[in-house]
């Protein structure tokens, strides 16, 4: 891969560079860039370039863009400096300023709320201890502050994450009254939430029922996705224990127990969920859990055997700017949601009628909202109005404005400049010569500390 001079054709050439796994096996992550690859290749020439272990390039085959595999900083430069437009999220930041020397205009995707998502969580860039979790909590800052400082344009999720993003980017001084020019808050940071597939889904086997042996007539609740430090998944299991106990036919299915990214593997909170089945003896009669990742290609098996998705989750920084991408796919089948309440979709799901709000670990709550949805007319009422918010949600209409401001760039993504006070890493933490083992030993399986590690090695 040999650097050229960005083109000057009115159709720009567009770099993805995926910050997760993609192929067969996505979380959230890889699906979001391989989804936006697609829709911007209508407007744009794209190439998908993925440089994480574990993904499977040949997956993602014939989908309109290009897919390329990278490996270290020099390919990665040689991605960036051949094309006009780079959309990314966590990025070496070396080779984010060889790619603005080179004329690159980069959008960085700041759909998830990761220093807020960080805060609260138990264990950093693979440490639990302090000062360990502060330093590398402030290597994050670091990162987001060199972000909004070098990007063109940015994206969020929605209008909470948007006032979080501002106030980071005015304070990190990212944006000055010499880089406003007139513009308004969402022509610095466009709305881009997660979206759902544009066909509808279908499935010729019942993922569920067959598996486990779950009668038509019980009730199966789905938990569409991993658990991680900020979910609450212990209160929907109390609650179906509960109902179990007076007879009812009540079952809780759990996907995603591994992350397919090896450096995320199994999150301690689905531990504790298992636990928390087996105290309650309900592990296998009642609580399900399958084991691994379920492929993306085969979630509609699942989704579409389930009665309800539930979603629930601790009261937390995390919550406050959450946006769960989980919840797109409770849409894109049709299915009434049971989520705690606090963050944004809790909000729209009560607006709009699309299932039950509890509050933070009610079981009282949780067992009659339960209760409630075993009624087979309120859950097809529900249905209905899920219907009706569906089409705002494809992946054409939340990336339209993303796609309008590429299709524009020359335009619409100012250059920054390159000589930008550079907001380079911390040291690692220190550490005597025989803790480094031991360190290492406790590294986590955390979507933050997966993220920090890649930082730290590139």
């Amino acid at each position: 891969m040999l650097p050229t001079a960005p083109a000057t054709s009115p159709r720009p050439r567009i770099v993805l560079v995926a910050p997760d796994v993609v192929g067969a096996r996505m979380a959230g992550p890889g699906l979001r860039f391989a989804e936006i690859a697609q829709q911007l290749a209508t407007v744009g020439d794209v190439t998908l370039a993925v440089g994480i272990e574990g993904s499977d390039v040949e997956a993602l085959r014939g989908r309109g863009f290009d897919v390329v595999a990278y490996e270290g900083r020099d390919e990665l430069v040689a991605l960036l400096t051949s094309h006009d437009v780079a959309f990314c999220q966590l990025i070496d930041e070396v080779a984010v300023r060889e790619g603005q020397r080179a004329g690159c205009r980069f959008i960085f995707d700041l759909y998830n709320a990761l220093p807020a998502e960080a805060i609260g969580a138990e264990r950093i860039g693979g440490f639990d201890t302090q000062p360990e979790k502060d330093d590398v909590f402030r290597d994050v800052l670091r990162f987001f502050r060199f972000a909004l400082r070098t990007g063109s344009y940015f994206v969020t999720s929605n209008e909470r994450q948007r006032d979080f993003w501002i106030g980071y980017m005015i304070s990190a001084e990212g944006l000055l009254p010499s880089d406003l020019r007139g513009r308004t808050p969402d022509e610095v940071i466009g709305l881009c939430p997660f979206g759902m597939a544009e066909g509808e889904p279908a499935s010729d086997r019942r993922g569920i029922r067959e598996r486990f042996g779950i009668p038509a007539s019980d009730l199966v609740l789905l938990w569409a996705g991993g658990i991680w430090d900020w979910f609450d998944a212990e209160t929907p299991i109390r609650a179906v224990a509960r109902l179990r106990e007076r007879g009812l036919g009540v079952h809780l299915v759990f996907y995603g127990t591994t992350h397919p990214n090896a450096a995320i593997g199994r999150p301690t909170a689905v531990r504790r969920a298992m636990d928390a089945a087996t105290d309650l003896g309900v592990l296998g009669d009642g609580v399900h859990f399958i084991d691994g990742w379920v492929p993306a290609s085969e979630r509609a098996d699942y989704l579409l055997d389930a009665d309800a998705a539930v979603s629930t989750h601790k009261e937390s920084f995390e919550t406050r700017y959450a946006f769960r991408t989980r919840i797109l796919d409770h849409f894109w089948a049709c299915l009434p949601s049971i989520v705690s309440e606090g963050d944004w979709f809790a909000e729209y799901i009560a607006e709009h009628g699309l299932g039950e709000v509890v509050p933070y670990s009610d079981v009282d709550a949780t067992t009659a909202a339960i209760e409630r949805l075993l009624d087979p007319a309120e859950r097809e009422a529900v249905r209905l109005r899920v219907r009706g918010v569906r089409e705002d949600w494809r992946w054409s209409s939340t990336t339209a404005e993303l796609v309008r401001v590429v299709a524009h760039w020359q335009d619409t993504l100012v250059p920054r400049p390159v000589d930008a006070p550079a907001v380079a890493p911390a040291p690692p933490p220190a550490a005597p010569p025989g803790a480094v083992a031991r360190l290492r030993a406790r590294l986590s399986g955390t979507i933050v500390g997966s993220a920090y590690r890649r930082l730290r090695r590139r």
